[in-house]
């Protein structure tokens, strides 16, 4: 059987710890690729957040140069809301059925997924590939698999890394340098097109959450769910930004996808 990588999110932008995290699930568990789907309509609107059309084409820069990874317009293209778990449907129909879909998370969506009103469906669709706050053991694996009891689950094997898309907005903003934050295709589009300079910044709940259909803030898989609540690496001259205290979301919240801006909801 194939198998082949989901990565959703905002990516708003999408940066090194994105494609760091896309990568070594591919390597680590032979997937053919990763399909990296930024999100399209989202349910509720974010202050900061960029036309999808902006975003994909950031994404798709930033993965013009690996084979291994392939930037996707299917939420893009949708004219509704958004769902992560009709992206998985529409894969699995592309692909069909001699494909394994391996959706990439981060470890704090283990919670929210269990509390999905779908979860079932959701699991049924697809192995989960989790990334690891910090880092993985065998307990704490077995852990999640405890929490999502008939979920296929394995553990990512990628450091931690403090990296997200906020930050990226808020050196931009100060004038910084983010070279070595994006990718240099991103780092080009974000200077010439000036994205993000005069935006004001609104800061998610937690490092990559969004919102949920029900109005809560569920937290996101894949690199921005692995970063601790720590304060933002300030750029030179300016004042440090401290991180937002983390939102515990209620039992009907969907999980979200990576920054990571897609929804999996209804």
């Amino acid at each position: 059987m194939r198998h082949i990588g989901v990565m959703g999110g905002a990516f708003n932008p999408i940066h090194l710890g994105h494609l760091m995290l896309a990568q070594r699930a591919k390597d680590q568990f032979q997937l053919e690729k990763v399909i990296i789907v930024p999100s399209g309509t989202p349910p509720h609107k974010r202050a900061g957040l960029l036309d999808k059309e902006l975003r994909f084409e950031m994404v798709a820069a930033a993965v013009a140069d690996n084979p291994g990874l392939e930037a996707s317009r299917l939420e893009i293209d949708r004219p509704a809301v958004s769902w992560t778990i009709d992206t998985l449907k529409e894969l699995q129909a592309l692909y069909g059925q001699d494909v394994r879909l391996n959706f990439i998370m981060g470890e704090d969506v283990v919670q929210s997924l269990k509390r999905y009103d779908r979860c079932a469906e959701f699991i049924a669709l697809c192995r989960l590939l989790v990334s690891p706050r910090l880092s993985a053991n065998s307990e704490l694996v077995e852990s999640w698999r405890k929490t999502l009891p008939g979920a296929e689950l394995e553990a990512i094997d990628c450091p931690a890394n403090a990296l997200s898309s906020t930050i990226v907005r808020a050196w931009v903003k100060a004038g910084a340098s983010v070279r070595y934050l994006v990718a240099p295709a991103v780092a080009k589009i974000i200077e010439e097109k000036g994205h993000y300079k005069d935006q004001a910044e609104t800061a998610p709940a937690t490092p990559g959450a969004k919102a949920t259909a029900n109005g809560e803030t569920a937290a996101a898989p894949a690199a921005e769910a692995n970063q601790p609540t720590t304060s933002v690496p300030t750029p030179p001259g300016t004042t440090a930004v401290p991180a937002p205290a983390p939102v515990t979301p209620t039992p009907t919240a969907a999980p979200a996808a990576p920054d990571n801006g897609s929804t999996t909801g209804r």
